[in-house]
């Protein structure tokens, strides 16, 4: 009896270490945000700073986002939420890509972290660090990267889902 269970729960794709069916579809779990966090801070020169990272579902961002920083200059210490891969509506093999980009992103700001925040220039900060980001991306991974601009950023379940009940009313 204990072996049906087994080749039950294998079957269904079920580990108890945790990980989900969406980090199996496309390869990204924790595990791998710190990775790339880690290789990034790096590159950035952020090794001083302790970058915690988390895979959040969509309720727990902005709407049109796919993560956010939080960070305390004092500690040097960083939060990094990224979009959970059971979110996007982007074919599998985007989300890794996608996800890398918003650590990348994310750590971007994080180096600008040092610079007077100033809320009217928000959105051109917003545009100069994607600009940045896009760029490291692009050089790490060659004529291969597909820019975040070109990949379809109606890419989470719940913009999808607004976009249904908009079209309805």
């Amino acid at each position: 009896m204990q072996f049906i269970v087994f080749f039950l729960l294998l079957g269904l794709g079920f580990d108890l270490r945790g990980s989900t069916p969406a980090d199996k579809y496309c390869g990204v779990n924790v595990a791998q945000v710190e990775r790339w966090t880690k290789a990034w801070q790096k590159r950035l020169a952020l090794e001083d700073w302790d970058v915690a990272v988390e895979i959040v579902r969509a309720s727990e961002l902005r709407p049109d986002t796919l993560g956010n920083l939080r960070w305390n200059h004092a500690t040097r210490a960083a939060t990094i939420r990224v979009l959970n891969p059971l979110d996007y509506q982007l074919p599998a093999a985007e989300i890794p890509t996608d996800i890398e980009y918003t650590v990348v992103h994310e750590l971007v700001h994080l180096q600008l972290a040092a610079l007077p925040r100033d809320a009217v220039n928000k959105a051109t900060e917003e545009g100069v660090v994607s600009r940045i980001a896009e760029a490291l991306m692009a050089l790490e991974n060659g004529p291969a990267y597909r820019s975040r601009k070109d990949v379809a950023h109606r890419s989470t379940k719940e913009k999808t889902s607004e976009a249904s009940r908009s079209a309805k009313n």
